[in-house]
This record gives structure tokens, sequence and C-alpha cells, in this order.
């Protein structure tokens, strides 16, 4: 299986980002939800600050971190050499808000199972449901 990396930025200039691959994409997610301070990759960052997280495409092209798809020819590209990348931040987000709601927030990035939302029922959690 190819692993999938995503792009968190936390500030406004091209240095200001790190890429995590996608274990860690958990905590990135809860870190930006609830404004909590993260270690991520090499970087320490206050959760408050994280303005986007995206999937890497330039892990798998070969681009340099702050290089932006330009034109047609670069989207082929990402379809070619990069996993699918459909959906799966949705994901991730989901099972955070599940595990959150759920009293469980020590489980965000363990890799624990929620076998509910794999099935593709929808899950009532409090107020909040997840299908």
């Amino acid at each position: 299986m190819i692993q999938r990396y995503f792009r968190v930025k936390y500030g406004f200039n091209a240095p200001d980002q790190v890429t995590v691959p996608e274990h860690e994409l958990e905590k990135a997610l809860y870190a930006q939800i609830t404004g909590t301070p993260v270690h991520l990759a090499t970087a320490y960052i206050n959760g408050r600050n994280i303005i986007s997280i995206t999937p890497a495409y330039h892990k798998h092209t070969g681009w340099y971190d702050w290089y932006e798809p330009q034109n047609g020819d670069d989207w082929k590209q990402i379809q070619r050499d990069c996993p699918a990348y459909d959906g799966v931040i949705d994901t991730y987000k989901q099972r955070v808000q599940f595990l959150m709601q759920s009293g469980r927030v020590g489980e965000i990035g363990k890799g624990v199972e929620i076998p509910a939302l794999k099935s593709g029922e929808t899950l009532q959690v409090g107020s909040l449901k997840i299908k």
C-alpha cells in the first residue's frame, strides 16, 4: 500500500508548513479543531494557527514543498503518480469527531478500530450523527 502524506500549513510563508504521514493526520485534525498545540513531524505547532490540511502531492511527484500545481500537465501527473486522496481527510475528521464525542480523546492518533464507521452505518453520539 502506498503511503499518503498531508501538508499542514500554519502560516502564510512558504516555510510555514510541515508534511505528515497519514498516521499523524488524526493528531493534526484534532489540534486544528480544538486549537491545542501538537507535535507534528519536526515542528511544534499551535493548533489555532493551522490554516489548512491538504494532500501533499509533492511527496509523490518530486516537486519542491512550496510548489503548487499550475496547469493541466501538473494535474495529470498528480493523477498518474499519487494514490487516491478522495474522502481521506473527511474520513479521519469523522473518526476524530466520533472519538471526541464519545470521550475517547486519548485514542486519537492511535489507529484504533471503529467498526461502525467501517460498516457505513450512521452513528449517533449526543447531537452528532456520523455516517
